[in-house]
């Protein structure tokens, strides 16, 4: 919760931060050397996992030429959504949301501005959030997949993307473990073994055989009434 008379939100939660550093690493790649990117509006010079313009840290512009790590390039997206906290606090339950939650409105803050709430053209998503009403936000996003009045597919991945993140969905599943496969134990059913109570025509019927037969395989059985516990039989 956020501290008592401030109207000061809290960062994001690691976990939404850690979330957005994965998405971000995924989606931009990594450039160690600062270049102008050619493909983007405005042509931005542009480094690390698609910092542009300035460093989040210290507001230092980027310069062509200018190099940096990844470990650099993770700490600035960090320090990018971090500095989004004064834009998301008009939110209301902003500091209670779950990291799925925050990292959802960290990815749409991120594309559609940190400013959105309350905003021209984000009354829907705006109405939405201030009253909670945190089943509809999923669907809610999808509104939002339009550039100059047109339906852009990359938009549409993404705000799919988010409503999955809101909902919990996009988190791996932990792989399901098999049962081990326990052999059964091989049952020797060509040899009985004498137990109180046993005669012959109990064990021919049981072993599917007949009493001549096991006589035949048991030659050291002189009287057919004399079998005693512990003795072995063999009826196959």
């Amino acid at each position: 919760m956020a501290i008592a008379g401030s109207t000061m939100a809290l960062p994001p939660k690691p976990e939404a931060l850690e979330k957005m550093v994965e998405k971000m690493k995924e989606k931009e790649g990594f450039r160690p050397v600062a270049v102008r990117d050619d493909l983007a509006t405005g042509k931005p010079i542009v480094v690390g996992f698609g910092t542009t313009h300035v460093y989040p840290k210290t507001g230092k512009p980027i310069k062509l030429g200018d190099t940096m790590t990844k470990e650099q390039g993770e700490e600035n997206i960090r320090s990018f959504f971090k500095n989004m906290t004064p834009g998301l606090e008009k939110i209301p339950g902003w500091d209670d949301m779950d990291a799925g939650k925050q990292s959802a409105i960290l990815s749409f803050g991120y594309n559609a501005g940190q400013n959105f709430y309350g905003a021209v053209g984000y009354e829907t998503i705006t109405k939405n959030l201030k009253d909670k009403d945190y089943d509809a936000v999923p669907e809610t996003l999808k509104i939002y997949n339009k550039g100059d009045g047109k339906i852009l597919p990359g938009l549409v991945t993404r705000r799919e993307e988010e409503g999955n993140m809101w909902k919990g969905s996009d988190t791996p599943k932990p792989p399901k473990v098999k049962a081990p496969v326990v052999a059964e134990p091989v049952v020797d059913d060509s040899e009985h073994t004498v137990v109180s109570g046993d005669n012959l025509s109990t064990i021919a019927k049981n072993r599917n055989t007949t009493v001549d037969e096991i006589l035949k395989k048991n030659p050291d059985i002189t009287d057919p009434n004399m079998i005693k516990p512990g003795q072995k039989i063999k009826t196959k």
